[in-house]
């Protein structure tokens, strides 16, 4: 209690300091804009002192500035929306223009006076958007108009930054899984880590720590609009070091306006998806709500609220080696594992409850003020933990999430050159993952798992106190921005790590014990790991974690939840805050030209003995702008900044409960101080042993070290094999903050009237990017010649103790060396084993694998964005975006799974990174029949969104450990580089048909049918891509996998779920709603 009431004295002493000092983290333009212009007579003249006067057309907010010398005027704290403003001078006649403004716009609109008397009825021009020709930023806004006319599949809103060039799906976690596994889409910036993002809701954090993307987001009902942004050259935005979404919620107007609303879905109408069960395809959805705002008191006090429910029923999908295999499958589970068959007839629930409010409080023409609270609560049952299709249902979670946050602004014009803007956030996010069955983990590499995942949290919790105060000043041709940030997060998390056990299997064969292995007892099924780790969370021994078995038995593979006693020795808090200042300034240094030039300086705190705070991230920032003019409008912009991010902390906040480890490595001392409260031990041996210690878990609950065998030589199963402490994570104590160098220069112009063609070239370099390597990886013990899949040869280093007496039949002797141009040894090539039967290495033998956190990768990437916009003028509006880019990295991931197999040379490491497209297209186009049409065919409103996308590569995995270093999900075959497996192209075409039918003078009723994947193109997300083998087939017969394989399939693989579809998008689909508005 005491502690939490220090927290909040902390908080409300920076609070002040901040107000008094006036520093920010985003500055006005986060959420408002300034609209600066310059006033001239018709003769070309300057005017001076001319009275400007903008006015919201629908809350009635004012603002008010008087042109200087030089003509110029600025009219700052102004919200995004619709404005009348007027220019008004003795001697002149009234000007009057109507301009649409939009978020994080750098708003330009100049006047041209007449002489003549002030008019009291004047002609008001409608000038639509206004103009940006000092602008730097690559952005791009999605209106109101598309949010509320275009086809998104699931209403999430943020899918509509898929629309802006540059952006895709991230793929970031490929072959893995994401820590926390967040129910939104995840985008990728400049084929960058999913993770290194900054998403924004009314200029307040909305990112959580734990999983590095968007937390709950507001309904699509309640936004107003958001800006997508490639490259922001100025200081406002941090944290962020790849893109930024700005979002602004609506708020009330002085009209009272309205919804409700159903839409809904049923498989009935909907194709089949291939990855479905024969006889099992359900989809049940409604998605209802009610939304209202208006006036309490007319151009002063507004609310606007939103109310939006979503009951969901579907069947999942599953990986085509799950579908075609699930008898034999169950079959091994039920009588070889002991194990509850696989239900694959369980029906995923999505039921949400989100709830939206927002007031907005005119006091003046000097301050105004919103507020806003937000709720988002799921019950999502029988979730998949990992990437979608790779785990079955006894692997599957429940997901419990209530997300609240509490935010605020207040924007002060202190005088007419000084704005200060105050905001305030606090959220508190919790999310719980427990599992639907304790089955133990199994999982056959890069191709399916059953039982407990482990690589989720239980349970995660995280309160966030934000604030920020910017202060902007406008004089001679300046506007000068400052400011900083405080956030403070806080988390507790359960991370019950490797509960009960983990076993790896090679392949499918050698899950069901089918494969021949050597040592394996004759006619039965022989199941044979590679690998298995399991972790002590309870002990009374002493030293402790030594003890001989699962405490609870065998009974705890059959229960429905994780005991709160494993869920508390697994669990930790851990706090720290995100801190920055900048300070910039935007000069127009003349009619055409504008500068805009800063530093941003920023850093995370942590607690003592996790991470070094990095008081070095200082990030300088420039761009100028370039209005070459003409009729055409054409504006040349360039920009060149550093953009530091934040340390992705989800395994950071594992390490301590559980991921951490003991103590550091031996000669490591720069690691942090972080230990694990529980142990984590691995099991190798040879296939045959391997089957024993497998069975001794599953039949007896017991350890390999309280497994008695006679036949080894300190009589239990340890001494036969190699059981040894594993560490998943240990973070560099200096770890350095990613961040990244982006460059851009664009050209942008109106070819036509109402129309923009912007065309950017960005490149964006990716430094200090974090993730993990193996330590414990010992000096190569000898090397083989390799293929890569079009038959050039290579070496390959491998890792096994040759000299080991446990090599069967013999110690190999001498080791094989490229240079001799050997092969693997004929002793690792057994007749109908898969798998290597070498005996692994270890550079520190108390270690199986020890992976540490680093900040060692970068990436690298180039494109070309280019976007069309034609405005909804006569009608018709659209919209095209096409993106041609490379991205390449040496695989930076969040995840210890995806880690690089040769720790001395990250280099061959480098490809094409997992979120690379070389080419992407989207097009969105909106008619609407003229209101004087005849009476059937007026009223209708036709959209649609195509989307063409080449496809994305996946790495080629041996799917064992074939290089003898113990850990054998990273593997790669032969001496293929990462990510070259070619995907799959996506092509899908969605379309929305509405009527609008007018009940009253304001009340309509709107019926829509919306397809989704209109031709049912079969697009596949991701593929098995587990080889099977050491090296390619064709190139080597004799390599382990290869020799004595009676069968072969796609590129020679022995295994014939290689190259077959894992996940796959959604088929056609049909939604229908009714909407009645007002």
């Amino acid at each position: 209690m005491s502690r939490k009431l220090g927290e909040i004295a902390v908080l409300c002493l920076v609070s002040l300091l901040v107000c008094l000092a006036a520093p920010v983290r985003v500055a006005a333009q986060a959420v408002n804009v300034t609209i600066q212009g310059r006033v001239y007579d018709t003769t070309g003249a300057v005017v001076p002192q001319a009275t400007v006067a903008a006015q919201n057309q629908a809350t009635g907010l004012s603002r008010t500035a008087t042109s200087n010398a030089n003509g110029d005027y600025e009219l700052a704290g102004v919200p995004a929306g619709d404005y009348t403003i007027n220019v008004e001078k003795q001697g002149f006649e009234k000007s009057s223009k109507k301009v649409h403004v939009d978020v994080g716009a750098a708003a330009s609109l100049d006047f041209s006076l007449r002489p003549g008397q002030v008019q009291t009825q004047v002609e008001v021009q409608d000038v639509g958007e206004v103009a940006e020709p000092t602008r730097t930023m690559v952005s791009s806004v999605i209106d109101q108009q598309k949010i509320e006319n275009l086809p998104v599949n699931g209403r999430e809103f943020i899918d509509f930054a898929l629309l802006a060039p540059g952006v895709t799906v991230g793929n970031t976690t490929s072959g893995s899984t994401d820590v926390i596994v967040e129910p939104v889409t995840k985008l990728s910036f400049a084929g960058q880590n999913i993770h290194f993002n900054f998403i924004a809701v009314d200029g307040a954090d909305d990112v959580s720590t734990a999983s590095g993307i968007q937390r709950g987001t507001p309904p699509q009902e309640a936004v107003r609009e958001f800006r997508v942004i490639n490259t922001d050259y100025t200081t406002e935005f941090g944290r962020a070091t790849a893109g930024i979404v700005n979002i602004i919620t609506k708020s009330g107007t002085n009209a009272w306006h309205g919804s409700a609303y159903d839409y809904f879905r049923n498989s009935e109408m909907d194709a089949r998806s291939i990855l479905s069960v024969p006889g099992f395809n359900v989809l049940r959805q409604n998605q209802f709500g009610v939304s209202l705002g208006g006036p309490i008191v007319k151009d002063k006090t507004f609310i606007f609220a939103n109310y939006e429910a979503q009951r969901r029923a579907e069947s999942p999908t599953y990986n085509s080696a799950v579908l075609n295999n699930i008898t034999a499958i169950n079959q091994v589970k039920t009588q070889v594992f002991g194990l509850a068959p696989e239900n694959l007839f369980v029906l995923r629930d999505g039921n949400t409850d989100n709830g939206f409010f927002r007031l907005d409080e005119n006091f003046n023409t000097r301050n105004n003020l919103y507020v806003r609270y937000f709720i988002n609560d799921d019950r999502l049952t029988n979730q998949s933990p990992l990437n979608n299709g790779f785990d079955l249902p006894s692997a599957f979670k429940n997901n419990y999430i209530r997300d609240q946050s509490l935010a605020g602004g207040l924007t002060s014009l202190l005088s007419s050159s000084w704005v200060n803007e105050l905001r305030m956030e606090y959220a508190h996010r919790k999310f719980d993952f427990p599992v639907v069955s304790t089955q133990p983990h199994l999982e056959v590499a890069n191709t399916f798992a059953v039982g407990v995942n482990r690589g989720n949290p239980d349970i995660y919790r995280e309160s966030r106190y934000e604030l920020v105060d910017n202060v902007t000043h406008n004089f001679a041709n300046h506007t000068v921005a400052f400011g900083g940030n405080f956030d403070h997060v806080g988390t507790y998390e359960s991370f019950p790590l490797f509960y009960p056990f983990e076993a790896d299997f090679a392949d499918l064969s050698a899950f069901l014990g089918t494969d021949g292995a050597a040592g394996c007892p004759a006619g039965v099924a022989c199941p044979d790991p590679f690998v298995v780790f399991f972790e002590r969370f309870s002990t009374a021994t002493n030293p402790p974690f030594t003890e001989g078995s699962l405490p609870g038995g065998t009974a705890v593979y059959h229960g429905g939840a994780i005991p709160q006693a494993i869920r508390q020795q697994a669990s930790s808090t851990l706090d720290h805050t995100y801190d920055g200042f900048y300070l910039e300034d935007k000069w127009r240094a003349s009619r055409k030209l504008t500068l805009n030039a800063g530093l941003r300086w920023e850093f995370e705190t942590w607690p003592s003995g996790v991470l070094n705070t990095q008081w070095k991230n200082v990030d300088p920032r420039i761009g100028l702008a370039y209005d070459l003019g003409s009729s055409h409008n054409v504006v040349v912009r360039a920009g060149f900044g550093l953009f530091h991010g934040i340390i992705p902390s989800p395994l950071l906040m594992c390490q301590a409960p559980s991921c951490g480890g003991l103590s550091k490595y031996p000669g490591r001392p720069f690691e942090d101080s972080l230990n694990a409260n529980t142990g984590l031990f691995s099991f190798a041996s040879s296939p045959g042993i391997n089957f024993l210690a497998l069975n001794a878990l599953l039949t007896n609950a017991t350890y390999p070290n309280g497994t008695p065998e006679a036949f080894c030589p300190d009589k239990t199963l340890a001494s036969c094999g190699f059981l040894q402490d594993a560490t998943i994570v240990r973070f560099e104590q200096d770890h350095q903050n990613p961040y990244g160098v982006q460059a851009s220069a664009s050209l942008e112009f109106s070819p036509f009237k109402d129309s923009v063609l912007s065309i950017s070239g960005v490149h964006v370099r990716g430094v200090h990017l974090g993730s993990f390597f193996n330590v414990n990886q010992p000096d190569p013990s000898g090397s083989v010649l390799v293929h890569d899949s079009k038959g050039q040869t290579t070496c390959k280093d491998l890792y096994y103790d040759f000299a080991s007496p446990l090599n069967s039949p013999a110690p190999i002797n001498p080791a094989p060396t490229c240079a001799a141009g050997s092969s693997y040894p004929a002793q690792m090539s057994i007749p109908g084993v898969p798998h290597v039967n070498g005996v692994p290495g270890f550079r520190d033998p108390q270690y199986s694998v020890f992976f540490e956190a680093a900040s060692r990768w970068d990436s690298v990437y180039d494109g070309l964005l280019v976007s069309f916009n034609k405005r909804l003028t006569h009608n018709f509006s659209y919209a095209l975006s096409y993106t041609w880019s490379h991205s390449i990295d040496d695989g930076p991931n969040p995840s210890f799974v995806l880690i690089p197999q040769d720790s001395g040379n990250f280099r061959e490491e480098r490809a094409s990174s997992a979120d690379d497209t070389r080419h992407r297209f989207v097009g969105n186009a909106t008619f609407a029949s003229p209101a004087n049409w005849n009476l059937i065919l007026r009223n209708f409103t036709f959209s649609t969104i195509v989307t063409l996308q080449t496809p994305q590569y996946f790495t080629k995995f041996a799917g064992f450990d074939a290089n003898g270093d113990v850990f054998g999900n990273n593997d790669r075959v032969g001496g293929e580089p990462r990510n070259t497996f070619k995907g799959d192209s996506l092509q899908t075409v969605d379309i929305r048909l509405e009527r609008t039918f007018p009940l009253h003078e304001k009340l309509n009723l709107q019926l829509m049918a919306e397809a989704y994947n209109l031709m049912n193109t079969v697009n596949v997300h991701y593929f098995n891509t587990n080889y099977g083998a050491a090296d390619f087939c064709p190139a080597d017969p004799g390599a382990p996998g290869c020799f004595g394989a009676t069968q072969f399939y796609r590129e020679g693989s022995p295994n014939p779920q290689y190259g077959t579809p894992s996940a796959v998008f959604n088929p056609r689909q049909l939604q229908f709603v009714a909407r009645i508005a007002w």
